[in-house]
């Protein structure tokens, strides 16, 4: 170990940010395990250590494959970490770092500039970092805006998915069978819920199966799992190992913007995005636009949510020429090789 190349992940989750920045930091780091690469993690508290670590596999942590360092300060102020981060990183001295965090400032890398090379995952575009590299997979993210960074690689050939996501089949069938709802880990306007409740109320879905995502911290869990006990038609999903397998079980899906919805795109389920925080309505927004996935829009501003969501997902499942045009459309966009190419630039810098 002493002469393997190191690269630093510094990333954070619990149930105010939920676990996206995590995974797909994750995601990476396997890349990085298969070029030799020592990937090592940096958090801020307990609470990303055990999110952390309940997604490795009995393998990954009985080989200890992923390293965590416990900084012991604050998700949300990053800047205040500065001189501990500082110490480590002119101890370590690692190949590089990679930030991914809604909390990094222009000031926060400034401050880290010359103790090892630095790379952003970015997908705000809230400020114009002063790295080495920043990675937005954004499908059509305003590339003239990093005036500051060295290199920019941007696009959905940057996608950091799963490797499951690359080497899944899938079958658009004409009947509508199972429909996965996915709502985020925390789930904090009861969507899934009260979506769920409408679905059932529908006699157009009576023969239809409810593959509803929920976990330890989902708002809607405690209602999800009565509906689950009542009726047959409500399958419960927590802590899923190979979701890729999951989603091609699917013939429909609903699904909160974020990392999910090229997840899904790289499988092919006809899906339909949604919002409910403001980082979501850039990529719901591109997914549209580029005629990917349709959108029902932010549930903050549509006091119709729950009613236009179900006719938008019926109308899909009254379309089976509709869905299958759209799956071929999505497994086009994304390839699901994106950890790898970011593996490989992370290591050229």
């Amino acid at each position: 170990m002493d002469t393997q190349k190191m690269i630093y992940l510094r990333a954070d989750g619990n149930p105010q940010i939920a676990s996206g920045h995590l995974m797909r930091c994750l995601t990476i780091a396997r890349a990085l395990r298969k070029k030799e690469v020592l990937p090592v993690f940096i958090v801020s508290d307990p609470t990303s250590i055990e999110m952390l670590r309940n997604m490795f596999t009995p393998e990954e942590i009985s080989s200890h494959a992923f390293p965590i360092v416990h900084l012991q300060t604050a998700y949300d102020d990053l800047e205040a970490e500065i001189p501990v981060l500082s110490r480590i990183l002119t101890a370590q001295k690692p190949q590089c770092m990679l930030v991914d965090s809604y909390f990094a400032t222009a000031a926060y890398f400034e401050a880290l500039q010359g103790l090892c090379p630095l790379a952003y995952l970015d997908d705000l575009q809230s400020f114009d970092a002063p790295v080495d590299l920043v990675i937005n997979y954004d499908l059509s993210p305003n590339t003239s805006f990093y005036q500051n960074a060295r290199r920019i690689l941007t696009g959905a050939a940057y996608t950091p998915l799963r490797e499951q996501f690359s080497l899944q089949q899938y079958h658009v069938w004409e009947q509508v069978k199972d429909v996965l709802i996915s709502t985020g880990a925390t789930d904090p306007w009861y969507i899934a819920a009260d979506l769920l409740e409408s679905l059932l109320a529908d006699p157009f879905w009576k023969d239809t199966c409810f593959h509803m995502m929920t976990g330890p911290v989902h708002q809607s869990r405690e209602r999800l799992l009565s509906y689950a006990a009542s009726d047959s038609r409500v399958q419960i999903h927590e802590n899923v190992k190979n979701m890729a397998s999951l989603m091609a079980e699917c013939d429909l899906a609903l699904s909160a913007g974020g990392t999910t919805l090229y997840e899904l795109c790289a499988i092919g389920v006809p899906t339909v995005s949604f919002a409910f925080t403001d980082n979501h309505l850039p990529g719901i927004r591109d997914f549209a636009a580029a005629d990917l996935i349709p959108t029902a829009g932010d549930i903050r501003t549509n006091k119709d949510f729950i009613f236009h969501t179900a006719e938008t997902l019926k109308l899909l499942a009254l379309t089976p020429a509709q869905r299958t045009d759209q799956s071929f459309r999505m497994r086009m966009a994304i390839d699901g090789a994106g950890a790898n190419r970011i593996a490989g630039a992370l290591l050229k810098l």
